[in-house]
């Protein structure tokens, strides 16, 4: 977990100085939150997305999904850091059709880049998860 931990913090350390002073560029569509320096964030997507932090250079979004719960398509629209905070089972479907399953366990890390797509929880416990 320490490990986890000092990965998350070298990797947001490093998303600080690549994003410069650019808010709101880590959002993932559908959070519902508005953030209070202006970010413009798309409403599609998961309907529990929560901006948990924000200052001028970084967001952090707090996204659950209920089992079984499904994302409609939506834009990631920039490049983000995935922390995931439970494990994960979840299908990832592109505009093409094509799908990929992903299993994650709490405390993996993912980069996450520009895309669009849906996604769906197979699992029978609800997934969580931080977009940074």
């Amino acid at each position: 977990m320490k490990r986890a931990f000092t990965k998350l913090w070298l990797s947001a350390a490093c998303l600080v100085l690549a994003f410069g002073s650019d808010p709101g560029r880590a959002q993932h569509s559908g959070a519902h939150s508005t953030p209070s320096h202006g970010a413009a964030i798309p409403q599609a997507g998961p309907a529990n997305a929560v901006v948990e932090f924000e200052n001028e250079s970084i967001v952090v979004v707090r996204i659950r999904m209920a089992p079984g719960e499904k994302t409609p398509m939506h834009d990631i629209t920039s490049a983000r850091l995935v922390v995931w905070l439970t494990d994960a089972y979840l299908r990832d479907t592109h505009p093409d059709g094509r799908t990929d399953e992903l299993r994650r366990r709490a405390g993996d890390i993912d980069w996450v880049p520009v895309q669009r797509h849906a996604g769906e929880n197979l699992a029978q416990e609800p997934l969580e998860f931080l977009a940074i």
